[in-house]
């Protein structure tokens, strides 16, 4: 049984993105859900439940990054 080796550059490659990407949109969507809902003048609870979705779409659209940039940039040599 032969064994794959594991392409490190690729794995560090992907994993700064992800967390660079993530950070972004993680931010953003915390920050869109506060802005809408404060600019609708809702209560608190909505605030930090709007907040809370865009996190949420945010670690979504985090996570699609990271499985569309391991098709990319493969962990193991072929």
């Amino acid at each position: 049984m032969a064994t794959r080796e594991t392409n490190w550059t690729n794995v560090v490659n992907v994993i700064g993105a992800t967390v660079l990407v993530g950070c972004e949109a993680i931010g953003a969507g915390a920050a869109t859900g506060w802005a809408f809902s404060s600019l609708l003048g809702l209560g608190e609870r909505f605030v930090m439940g709007s907040t809370a979705v865009g996190i949420g779409i945010g670690l979504l659209g985090t996570f699609a990054f990271f499985r569309s940039a391991r098709r990319v940039e493969p962990f193991n040599a072929r």
